[in-house]
């Protein structure tokens, strides 16, 4: 498993192949005016040390606050403002490694797992977004499917002794998610096919790892997640045109 610690206002995390692109992906973001990333400080063999972005993450189940309108106005603003930051990037692909095959049509750097766990909270308001291990180049929507299903939430799973959202509610809130982030027109259209191809690719990634012996994923297929996210997928292919409309 992961070993992420925390020192005073440095976290230590596993490093990878990736991890020195990801930190010049950092770097540039914080040179861009959005600090709202941590910044890099060290890489060694092993272990990458970065800043701590200081809140609540917004792991499950979810606080009031982070359940709350504006922090799904909040997490969709920033999302973009990172998206905005990220399109200048100084693309250098003799040198870059991602931890992501790039996604066409390639418009900025996308986090790649942008989900309430990896955004940071103060209160209502987000503050911050870390574990950036699988950013990428792709496409702004991708993120934004990923925020969609999370955030809507567009899942057949909920926490335990959580009150299940009526389909009325997800959809008003994936609408006002893609409102605050000022999704365009296009990416709207394909954002339902988008959110399933990201659980399909999800799937993959959990058997592949878990067969080859990864723990982590091992431990996400013994407790059901594949299982889940292809319900998921049912669920949203029976809904879709109930999402798309709503997103018009």
């Amino acid at each position: 498993m992961e070993r992420i610690t925390k020192a005073d206002d440095r976290v230590h995390r596993p490093a990878g192949p990736w991890t020195p692109t990801v930190h010049r992906l950092l770097t540039h973001l914080h040179e861009q005016g959005f600090v709202a990333a941590p910044a890099p400080i060290a890489l060694g063999d092993a272990l990458e040390t970065v800043t701590f972005v200081p809140g609540v993450a917004g792991e499950y189940p979810w606080t009031e606050d982070v359940a709350s309108e504006a922090a799904l106005v909040t997490t969709a603003r920033l999302l973009r403002q990172m998206h905005d930051a990220a399109t200048s990037f100084p693309r250098d692909d003799t040198v870059d490694v991602w931890s992501q095959a790039v996604r066409v049509p390639t418009e900025t750097i996308v986090h790649g797992d942008f989900a309430p766990y990896n955004v940071v909270y103060d209160g209502i308001a987000a503050v911050g977004v870390i574990d950036f291990d699988t950013a990428h180049p792709g496409p702004r929507v991708w993120d934004v499917a990923s925020a969609v299903y999370r955030f809507a939430p567009f899942t057949t799973g909920t926490d335990e002794g959580a009150p299940v959202p009526s389909l009325d509610d997800r959809l008003a809130r994936a609408a006002e998610f893609c409102r605050a982030y000022g999704l365009d027109d296009r990416s709207r259209a394909v954002l339902v096919d988008t959110i399933t191809a990201g659980l399909v690719a999800l799937v993959t990634t959990i058997e592949t790892e878990a067969a080859a012996g990864n723990p982590k994923f091992v431990s996400d297929l013994a407790h059901g997640h594949a299982d889940l996210y292809r319900a998921d997928v049912g669920w949203i292919e029976q809904h879709a045109e109930d999402i798309a409309t709503a997103l018009r």
